[in-house]
C-alpha cells in the first residue's frame, strides 16, 4: 500500500495558494482548498485512497462554486482587445496620402500609424478609423 505524507498536501496547498496570488485565475485556489482538506484527512488518519477521493471531490466542488463568484469579480474587467482597437471610431489626420494601391500614414492621438482606404485621401484631410487590419488602420474620409 502506498502512503501520502502530510507534507505533500501542505506543500501542494502552499504552492497553489502562492500561484493563485500570482495568477488570480481562481482555479488553483480550488486545488489548494482540496489539498488542505486532504491534509486534514491525512492528519486524522484516513487512508491514501480516501485522501485522494476527498481531494478530487472537494476540488471539483470548489471549482463549481467559485466560477460564478469569479465571473462576478471579473465582470467589469477590460476586454482583451488589441491596443489599436481603441482607435476605432476616432478621428485622425492624413500625413502621407492614401490611395487604393498604397498605404499612407495618419496621425491619431499623437501617434503615427499606417492606414489603408478604399478611397483616395490627400494629406491634411480628416479621417475616421473603421477597423484594424493587421498592423494597419482602415480609414474613411470624415
Amino acid at each position: 500500500m502506498f502512503e501520502i505524507p502530510l507534507s505533500f498536501w501542505i506543500i501542494l496547498f502552499a504552492g497553489c495558494l502562492f500561484l493563485e496570488i500570482v495568477t488570480t485565475g481562481f482555479y488553483l485556489m480550488s486545488v489548494g482548498i482540496g489539498a488542505a482538506i486532504a491534509a486534514v484527512a491525512n492528519y486524522i488518519g484516513f487512508d491514501p485512497t480516501a485522501q485522494l477521493i476527498i481531494f478530487v471531490v472537494v476540488t471539483i466542488i470548489c471549482l463549481l462554486a467559485s466560477r460564478p463568484f469569479a465571473n462576478i469579480l471579473t465582470r467589469g474587467s477590460p476586454d482583451k482587445k488589441a491596443a489599436t482597437d481603441r482607435f476605432i471610431g476616432k478621428e485622425g489626420v492624413v500625413i502621407e496620402a492614401i490611395d487604393h494601391d498604397n498605404a499612407g500614414m495618419i496621425k491619431i492621438s499623437g501617434e503615427e500609424w499606417r492606414a489603408i482606404s478604399t478611397e483616395i485621401i490627400s494629406v491634411g484631410e480628416s479621417v475616421i478609423v473603421e477597423k484594424v487590419k493587421g498592423v494597419k488602420l482602415k480609414v474613411r474620409k470624415k
